[in-house]
């Protein structure tokens, strides 16, 4: 498979698995090459991720980094849909290529963070 780390499927939401999986096979067809590193995360680990990188003061004044200071997230504990099952992070020799393809079938993506594909519009499943 030119896509690996799919144990990370386990955790997401059914139909975004599925959805993923989906892109997967799409990846594959066009010999993309990747990893996911990164599914369902708990609300201890996004708090964890989110305090990388970042001072008590940034954490309490929820300070967008977009990556830069060693920060790896922007979204605190609750405000990820990695915390949903709804996301995952790519990486690898193709992840550009990976990220564009999924934009193309309809995943959401974030504009600085070139691993991240997520449910389009996930925010709506949760009534926000």
């Amino acid at each position: 498979m030119a896509i690996s780390g799919t144990w990370y499927l386990s955790g997401l939401w059914p139909p975004f698995a599925g959805a993923v999986q989906y892109l997967l096979q799409y990846a594959q067809y066009y010999q993309l090459e990747g990893r996911i590193v990164s599914g369902y995360r708990s609300f201890a680990e996004q708090t964890q991720l989110y305090a990388q990188g970042r001072t008590l003061d940034q954490i309490n004044r929820q300070v967008a980094l977009h990556g830069t200071g060693g920060s790896v997230t922007d979204a605190p504990a609750g405000s990820s849909a990695h915390n949903y099952g709804l996301a995952v992070d790519v990486e690898g020799r193709d992840q550009a290529s990976i990220l564009q393809l999924a934009r193309a079938i309809g995943f959401g993506t974030v504009s600085w963070d070139p691993a991240h594909i997520e449910w389009p519009n996930w925010q709506g499943l949760l009534g926000r």
